[in-house]
């Protein structure tokens, strides 16, 4: 038998920026989006119209995916927090997006658990699990973008094709629903299920959204009435979410999509939600009050070498997390041996020892090993090898995975959300044992 043996260590590795005076706290409550656009193929009013709407097809349709309707938001937040700090300097504790149901209220049955992708499958697949559910949620996703488009340069009048002379083409569209894949890449979500117009998807795969659409206006079941709302709470204990938060203040654009894989009943009675835009003139909710969707979004921006009371830690950091300055580079919050620095370097949590850099697992097959580590949002991973603890193999930005027991269906925990970790396989191992280190910077 084998006999492998593993260090975990938190390379402390960090270039100091320049400070910012603009960087500081930061607390944006109900901002309207500046951008609020149904991206639907027939939408005939893309500039101005007052409701968006969200549902899928499954159906054969040539120029449909399954999320065929779907709600781009977009905030311009340059002019609230400062850009240009590097993108691990934003320390978010909260982003919460609230849709009202619009006039066309008492339609949709509110649903807020997210459902196993097998579900969707036709009867006859083998993959295909029974479900009982009735209704599905709303989800809210990132966004990716086609056509040489990004969160900063599309309008709320852009195209709804990349290729305007292709609008029979479902992996055309310049603004989809993204969500991270195993890769950590950014895909559309549009079809993870269903089909693509003429045949069903080859390779479906799981979906873990930025949020799922929460209230507590209706029970689980109940239609939703006019003026309702619907509350999502951006999964920030996923480090790539919370990466995809960092990067958009960095950059002063943040863009989000809701969608559903609810199944329109366009020859029956409506059963979809209907969500007012920023663009609606007259009044939507019984209160006599527009409901334009809102964003809360609460952080701050690290000024890396502001450091007030000498103690080896920016006071923006320490403020963030203790309430205070003068807790210490050397000392451990939660005494648990990890200094605050090291805690400040790998960007976990330093008040919540569950969240430290650490080695999780190891699992070994014939001629490949693989270890699961976790790991912070927007830093970057070295893995070091070595067969005699003398000679070590450097691998830079290894390709790592990124896996959960709801994306993977393995585990005991597959309920969304799952926390997310990192993994990296080795598949050149040879002799009767392997040392590896894991670095973070």
């Amino acid at each position: 038998m084998r006999s492998l043996i593993f260090r975990l260590i938190g390379c402390v590795l960090f270039s100091q920026g320049a400070a910012s005076l603009l960087a500081q706290p930061f607390n944006l409550q109900s901002v309207n989006p500046n951008i609020a656009r149904w991206m639907y193929v027939h939408n005939l009013s893309p500039t101005n119209r007052s409701t968006a709407s969200v549902y899928a097809d499954f159906g054969d349709i040539p120029f449909a995916d399954t999320r065929w309707g779907q709600f781009l938001l977009g905030w311009n937040t340059s002019n609230s927090i400062p850009v240009g700090q590097g993108a691990r300097n934003y320390l978010i504790s909260r982003v919460r997006v609230t849709l009202f149901i619009s006039s066309e209220g008492d339609q949709y049955a509110y649903d807020d658990a997210l459902h196993d992708y097998r579900t969707y499958f036709l009867t006859n697949d083998p993959r295909y699990i029974s479900s009982t559910n009735t209704s599905n949620p709303v989800e809210l996703y990132g966004v990716g973008f086609r056509g040489g488009y990004t969160a900063l340069t599309f309008q709320q009048g852009t195209t709804l094709f990349a290729d305007p002379t292709d609008n029979n083409d479902y992996t055309n569209r310049t603004a989809y629903a993204a969500c991270y894949d195993t890769n950590g890449v950014l895909v559309d979500a549009s079809d993870n299920v269903g089909d693509d117009g003429t045949n069903e998807v080859p390779n479906p795969f799981e979906v873990a959204p930025f949020a799922i659409g929460k209230t507590t206006d209706v029970a689980p079941g109940e239609l939703m009435p006019t003026g309702s709302r619907l509350t999502f709470d951006l999964n920030l204990d996923d480090p790539l979410i919370y990466s995809y938060v960092q990067q958009a203040l960095n950059q002063g654009n943040l863009s989000l999509m809701a969608s559903s894989l609810l199944v329109a009943d366009f020859f029956g009675t409506a059963n979809w939600p209907d969500f007012d835009t920023i663009f609606l003139t007259g009044v939507s909710a019984p209160d006599q009050t527009n409901q334009f969707p809102v964003i809360d979004i609460e952080g701050t921006v690290v000024r890396t070498n502001l450091d007030a009371d000498a103690d080896g830690l920016p006071d923006d950091w320490e403020q963030f997390y203790f309430g205070q300055l003068g807790v210490g580079a050397t000392n451990s919050f939660t005494h648990d041996g990890v200094s605050n620095w090291a805690k400040y370097v790998a960007g976990t949590n330093p008040t919540n020892s569950a969240e430290n850099f650490q080695l999780l697992s190891v699992q070994q097959t014939s001629g490949e090993t693989e270890l699961h580590f976790t790991f912070a949002p927007s830093r970057q991973y070295t893995i070091q090898w070595s067969d005699d603890l003398r000679n070590w193999q450097t691998v830079t930005n290894p390709a790592l995975l990124y896996l959960s027991d709801w994306l993977t269906k393995t585990g005991t925990n597959q309920f969304y959300p799952a926390p997310v970790y990192a993994a990296w396989r080795d598949t050149n191992v040879v002799g009767s044992q392997r040392f590896y280190r894991v670095s973070v910077q």
